[in-house]
């Protein structure tokens, strides 16, 4: 994300998109494997959990505080959905 500033009182939303290629699915590969040619009955579901990091600058450059959040995005992959993106708007908790 590119650098920006923005005043004490304000307020600024940030959408963006995650993308995953190759994400090992632990616990998840006996159920493919063994339904591939029904690949549309299968739903194998995933935690997606990360952790959004932010920085401010308070008394101009004297004091550096750093902020994080945790976000963890419950997901369940259909198999006749795979490589499509996914809507995770409503998904999502913000801890």
């Amino acid at each position: 994300m590119k650098k920006f500033t923005q005043s004490r009182k304000s307020q600024r939303a940030v959408v963006t998109v995650v993308k995953g290629y190759q994400v090992p699915l632990y616990g998840g590969v006996p159920v493919l494997a063994t339904a591939r040619e029904h690949l549309d009955r299968v739903a194998v579901p995933l935690n997606l959990t990360f952790v959004m990091r932010s920085r401010a600058y308070i008394l101009g450059r004297l004091v550096k505080s750093k902020f994080y959040r945790r976000i963890r995005c419950s997901v369940t992959l259909r198999g006749n959905k795979l490589g499509k993106p996914l809507n995770l708007t409503n998904s999502c908790i913000y801890q």
